[in-house]
């Protein structure tokens, strides 16, 4: 189970797949299971802080979970993997997009998380 440590906290992720890197992102990396995600990419998916394995306080806003996202891919080298939102975190993609100028794309393929 690898991780890493951020601001204090450990974000524990999951990684897989070979080819471009994608960073998935929703509150936890078990929010993708069933999703029709294409092959050809690694793809990223972090527990971030507070849910699924991460540590954390619980009910950070969508903006502090994005500050964790930016040390997270700036820590990983992968400042330029593409970033697929979860449908269900729309407002930290918003985030990373409108105040931070990232490119980010909303995936719609997922059933809702629990």
């Amino acid at each position: 189970m690898p991780y890493i440590h951020i601001y204090g906290i450990n974000i524990v992720y999951d990684r897989w797949g070979e080819g471009p890197l994608r960073i998935l992102l929703a509150r936890k990396a078990a929010d993708w299971d069933g999703c029709d995600l294409p092959e050809g990419y690694e793809y990223l998916a972090p527990d971030l802080p507070g849910h699924g394995r991460s540590q954390g306080a619980e009910g950070l806003e969508d903006d502090e979970l994005a500050e964790y996202v930016v040390g997270m891919a700036m820590m990983l080298h992968a400042t330029d993997a593409e970033i697929v939102v979860h449908s269900d975190s729309r407002g930290i993609g918003e985030y990373l997009s409108d105040r931070l100028g990232l490119k980010v794309q909303v995936s719609e393929d997922c059933p809702p998380a629990d």
